[in-house]
């Protein structure tokens, strides 16, 4: 996919995707190479658990980000507005911290699909959040995917030792990367 920002796309729709919305906007991607558990220190610097409610700060590093027409085919005009039945998908790989202070190991992975629904950038999105020990999963919710620099999603539910969980993740994008900050808040 062309590394070129849809003319509807802003430098913070980089977002859940994301990461987050960066698969419906065009933008660049990058990958990551180390893999394993996170640093004891990253990990109590960048979590916290408040009475019966966790956060969680990650930093998601773009690995993927595609645009589809609604036949399946790859968006073949990188600066064309999406057409209703379009969709997104995006992953990253997920580091304890965020964009300026992360660990240097992966602590998990994230991913992104989005329906376009309404035209030209609403969307009907789902992302799951794959950390040690289980997912958290958020279903269902719509999002509007160009000019947004902070999103805003549900968990709805999660499996392992995050079975039962509810809560928000904040996705906020780190401009002209295609990578974001995560603070997941949930609670069991």
């Amino acid at each position: 996919m062309s590394s070129s920002r849809r003319p509807w796309c802003t430098a913070t729709a980089a977002a859940l995707a994301a990461g987050m919305v960066a698969v419906a906007c065009g933008c660049s991607s990058s990958s990551a190479s180390t893999v394993g558990p996170p640093s004891p220190a990253i990990a109590s610097a960048h979590s916290s658990t408040s009475g019966t409610t966790t956060t969680l700060h990650l930093y998601g590093v773009q690995d993927l980000a595609a645009l589809y027409a609604p036949d399946g085919t790859p968006d073949s005009h990188p600066r064309a507005v999406p057409a209703l039945g379009s969709y997104a998908v995006g992953t990253d790989t997920d580091y304890d911290g965020n964009h300026a202070d992360h660990s240097a190991r992966t602590v998990g992975s994230d991913h992104l699909y989005c329906l376009i629904t309404k035209a030209p950038t609403t969307g009907t999105c789902s992302a799951q959040f794959q950390l040690s020990g289980g997912m958290l999963i958020c279903d269902h919710s719509t999002q509007e995917l160009a000019g947004n620099s902070v999103m805003e999603f549900t968990i709805t539910s999660g499996t392992g030792s995050y079975a039962g969980a509810h809560g928000r993740v904040t996705v906020t994008s780190v401009a002209d990367t295609g990578n974001s900050d995560f603070v997941i808040t949930y609670s069991r």
